[in-house]
């Protein structure tokens, strides 16, 4: 029969007790124990005081002037609207332009290696420019 443990507030863990013999050959603790203790009542509630103690803090006449910012002005940019979707173009606002500045593998030093992106190495990656650096 297995044991319920009180600290187990979330049914991964119940589902995780219930799953047979355990698997883990060492002494860590199992993922849904860390969920557990990660978030706890008392995590909860602490957090919650703390937002509220900043929310109580930030000053009406803050939020009023942001307000009369906001419908004065707008945006110093006034182009159209792109159409949203997904293919394979870069999309810019007609009377705009995009440029590259850097792309994967360009080189940050002048004895920078060959972008290979075939054979890339720990030392390779450290003269390059990064990958997915949108």
């Amino acid at each position: 029969m297995t044991e319920h443990r009180p600290d187990a507030h979330f049914r991964t863990s119940l589902l995780e007790e219930n799953d047979g013999p355990g698997t883990n050959p060492t002494d860590n603790q199992t993922m849904g124990e860390i969920i557990a203790a990660r978030f706890s009542r008392r995590g909860f509630l602490q957090g919650s005081l703390a937002a509220t103690a900043i929310a109580a803090t930030v000053s009406p006449l803050a939020l009023i002037l942001a307000d009369d910012a906001r419908a004065g002005g707008g945006s110093v940019f006034s182009f159209d609207e792109v159409e949203a979707g997904v293919d394979d173009k870069h999309h810019v606002a007609a009377g705009y332009d995009a440029d590259v500045l850097l792309r994967w593998g360009d080189p940050l030093f002048a004895d920078s290696p060959e972008f290979d992106p075939t054979k890339q190495s720990a030392q390779a990656q450290e003269r390059q420019f990064g990958y997915n650096n949108d």
